[in-house]
């Protein structure tokens, strides 16, 4: 009988952690949520609605998020040419933005950023 109990409990434990898991989210949802803070906060500090476009080479994808995880973000100017705002982000395992931290313009890259954090 015990064992059978034991059976049952490691299975419910099992299920749950399946379930919590599949709750997840991906990274590109973690990206896309920083953007939109970014944005957001771009756009109250300019007083004017502002849109985004991710870069075609965001390295993203569809791995799930870990418990918090920091994307490194660089706004660009409208035609490209100048970056106007460096932002990192930190987002939980749902994407959603726990901190949004100004990155003095003047600091390198996101992609560099990126492989330097500490």
């Amino acid at each position: 009988m015990k064992h059978s109990n034991l059976l049952k409990t490691g299975i419910a434990l099992a299920l749950a952690g399946v379930a919590f898991q599949a709750n997840a989210s991906s990274a590109r949802d973690g990206l896309e949520a920083c953007a939109e803070a970014m944005v957001k906060d771009l756009a109250s500090n300019q007083g004017a609605p502002l849109v985004y476009n991710l870069a075609p080479d965001s390295n993203s994808g569809k791995r799930k998020l870990e418990r918090n995880q920091v994307f490194h973000l660089d706004a660009r100017s409208a035609d490209g040419e100048s970056v106007v705002a460096r932002m990192d982000c930190v987002v939980n395992r749902e994407a959603k933005v726990t901190k949004l931290i100004v990155v003095p313009i003047d600091a390198e890259d996101a992609r560099l950023r990126a492989t330097t954090y500490n």
